[in-house]
């Protein structure tokens, strides 16, 4: 009895030892089906990350050489791996921008702007669309560029937030946008380093694009002082000086420029006429008698003889074309007093170099009103005139 009733007791045993096993057999490859899931799907996923980078590389490689068509391609097949990625959408954007899509690279930035409102970079991008919006987009390309200059850069804030500024200088007074160009580039000028001497060129030749000879003047005698040989520099302040009616200092600095630089036509015919200013004019310092004397009597032929020829040449005008009282009149009263404007005369009485010099001025100008701008050695009196009458350019 005892052995028949021990074979039920071990095949139950083995019955549950089955159990046991089959249950932790399928537990186990239920485990190894879950890990060999979830690491097929991390090898996917890693795939598509590694293809989307892969395409956005392309992208930027395209893009940088100037291919922007072909890196629009690009962007939009990273974005297929990685849809959310939002650096891919704004590079995507740049490149709708750079293929004139603008509309559509808008709407990207839009988005992504409204996620990162004090983002430089989105900002920067929706100025530079704005931009070519023309004038009727001004005001946005405004906005925008504030945005950027005072937003948020990840790398090298304050050079990032000068080359914008200089970007926006020149938007603006490419767009004849004096008022407001006026501040930024005196912004741009008191952000700039003293050590930066390329900055302080280029704040200084954006002050002479928007007229403002002062402060191009101060800009570039600092720098003078630096360098007293730089071409870039004496150029600057020759303009400078020439505008503000210094002719002397421009004189002084386009004899010290190279032959090469002279080359350029605006320098070629700012030395011409300063050179002349500076031979003519009898009011400059330093002249001895004889020499104020000399040129008065040279300006005062040099004038009567424009005076005349302008007269001349306007003598078939119509009738009731031209004042009689304006240029006539001037030379008359040149004509009545050439005894006593004579070089002796000045000489022997130096004191009527004062009254000599306003007639001559008086016809140069009647002239220029009747005939034109002058050219040459009369186009210097002019100067002359308008200087000494404190305009100063």
């Amino acid at each position: 009895m005892a052995s028949s009733t021990s074979i039920p007791s071990d095949a139950s045993s083995r019955k549950k030892y089955s159990r046991e096993i089959v249950l932790l057999t399928t537990l186990l490859l239920l485990l190894l089906s879950v890990v060999f899931t979830a690491f097929a799907a991390r090898m996917y996923h890693k795939k598509y990350h590694v293809l989307a980078d892969e395409w956005f590389a392309r992208g930027e490689q395209d893009f940088h050489s100037g291919n922007a068509r072909a890196a629009l391609g690009d962007y939009r097949n990273a974005l297929l791996y990685s849809p959310g990625n939002t650096n891919f959408q704004f590079h995507l954007a740049q490149a709708l921008a750079g293929t004139g899509r603008d509309d559509e690279a808008r709407a990207y930035l839009t988005i992504l702007l409204s996620d990162s409102p004090g983002s430089g970079q989105i900002n920067l991008e929706l100025a530079r669309i704005a931009g070519h919006a023309g004038p009727k987009a001004m005001p946005e390309a405004l906005r925008y560029y504030h945005a950027a200059i005072y937003g948020v850069w990840d790398t090298d804030p304050i050079a990032m937030r000068w080359r914008i500024r200089k970007e926006f200088c020149e938007y603006l007074l490419n767009n004849d946008a004096m008022n407001q160009a006026e501040a930024e580039i005196i912004a741009l000028a008191d952000n700039t380093s003293g050590e930066d001497i390329p900055g302080q060129k280029i704040a200084g030749n954006l002050l002479l694009r928007a007229r403002m000879w002062s402060r191009a003047l101060q800009e570039f005698q600092t720098l003078l002082s630096h360098d007293p040989r730089d071409p870039d520099v004496l150029a600057g302040v020759a303009t400078a000086a020439f505008e503000l009616g210094q002719y002397s200092k421009a004189d002084e600095c386009l004899n010290r420029l190279p032959r090469e630089k002279l080359s350029a036509p605006d320098l070629a015919r700012m030395r011409e006429v300063s050179k002349a200013i500076v031979s003519l004019n009898p009011f400059a310092p330093g002249l001895s008698t004889d020499q104020k004397a000399k040129r008065t009597a040279t300006a005062m032929a040099l004038a009567q003889a424009r005076a005349t020829a302008c007269e001349r040449q306007s003598d078939g005008a119509p009738s009731g074309s031209h004042p009689t009282s304006g240029l006539e009149s001037a030379l008359a009263r040149s004509k009545q007093n050439e005894g006593d404007w004579t070089e002796r005369n000045l000489r022997r009485h130096p004191e009527r170099v004062e009254k000599a010099m306003p007639s001559v001025f008086e016809m140069e100008d009647a002239a220029a009103e009747r005939c034109g701008e002058p050219q040459g050695a009369d186009y210097a009196l002019w100067l002359i005139s308008r200087s000494r009458g404190g305009n100063t350019r």
